[in-house]
């Protein structure tokens, strides 16, 4: 097992580190909130271990999940698309990447939705939560299959 990640991002090259290691990462739309008195937007998030996914395939082992953390500070609006929070206040959300956009940071979900974190800067810390467990399964990409 790989140590925990605890990262911290400042600029767009900072958010593709936090977009690689959050790929195909779930997200139970109760574990995510914005705290407006803190400007402050929370998730917790199963993140699939990419980085330990050569060791695992080498080694013939379980590839492994995680529960990660995520804070994003200094957000003045939340905007979200494709989320109905009423109708889908139990659905589970699949994160496909993390952006720096001119008005903040864009997280891209699978299906179409978005949420949109408006801010000045960009200041989000990552931070691995507890032990990994096993899981079978790899996800899967079918466009970067075919190839």
């Amino acid at each position: 097992m790989g140590e925990p990640l605890k990262l911290r991002a400042t600029d767009a090259e900072d958010l593709e580190v936090f977009s690689t290691v959050l790929q195909d990462a779930l997200v139970n739309m109760g574990d995510m909130a914005y705290l407006e008195d803190e400007k402050r937007f929370v998730l917790v998030a199963t993140r699939f271990r990419w980085e330990d996914v050569a060791r695992a395939s080498g080694q013939g082992t379980p590839f492994e999940r995680v529960l990660c953390g995520l804070s994003f500070e200094e957000v003045s609006r939340v905007r979200m698309r494709g989320i109905d929070r009423a109708r889908d206040g139990d659905r589970i959300l699949e994160l496909l990447a993390v952006r720096k956009e001119s008005d903040g940071v864009r997280l891209v979900l699978a299906g179409g939705a978005e949420i949109s974190l408006e801010s000045a800067n960009v200041l989000c810390h990552l931070k691995d939560l507890g032990e990994p467990w096993p899981v079978f399964a790899r996800p899967s990409h079918p466009l970067e299959d075919e190839s």
